[in-house]
């Protein structure tokens, strides 16, 4: 079984999401950046690791600063927790099967997503197709929704981190903050 957080915001301001990224990450950890614009998708060592519901919101809304901001949150492939912000606000959220936060829907969706398709999708199984079907009606590229920091690490560790992957570290690492140089 795997737990996962990824957080997504639609941006034309690379520099921005490089503040965002740094304003976000935990000290002593990392947080890697995988560019698809409009879409910037961060993958928070802390966040993922703290699986505190009330985090994840707070870091939703800080991304939404920026513009439309989605996060997904699976926890042991049973339960799920999404959310979508705009304007520095968490608009909708959602999560079921998760024992820090209560079951259900929360807000109101954008007048672009369908009701009925986002509730089908919301009871999908397993939870990472969910978050597939979720993330495709935003414009989020699927497979950039369904992973974590741990996955993006592992690819680091193995070589295989495309090289437009941005790693954000602390000051006093060696390579503080640079667009991955592929492996």
């Amino acid at each position: 079984m795997r737990s996962f957080t990824s957080l997504h915001v639609r941006t034309q301001d690379p520099d921005a999401v490089r503040a965002l990224a740094r304003e976000l990450r935990t000290p002593g950890l990392a947080l890697y950046v995988a560019p698809d614009p409009p879409w910037y998708s961060l993958y928070d060592e802390g966040l993922e690791a703290d699986e505190v519901p009330a985090r994840l919101w707070a870091a939703l809304a800080a991304a939404s600063r920026l513009g439309r901001a989605a996060l997904f949150a699976v926890y042991e492939d049973e339960g799920l927790c999404w959310g979508l912000a705009e304007e520095g606000r968490v608009r909708y959220r959602f999560c079921e099967g998760v024992e820090a936060a209560p079951s259900g829907a929360s807000g109101r969706l954008p007048d672009d997503l369908d009701a009925a398709a986002v509730a089908a999708a919301q009871a999908g199984e397993p939870k990472t197709a969910a978050v597939r079907a979720l993330a495709g009606m935003l414009g989020i590229f699927p497979d950039h929704a369904v992973i974590g920091f741990g996955d993006v690490l592992e690819l680091d560790e193995e070589g295989g981190l495309p090289e437009d992957v941005w790693v954000i570290e602390d000051d006093a690492a060696p390579a503080l903050e640079e667009d991955h140089a592929g492996g």
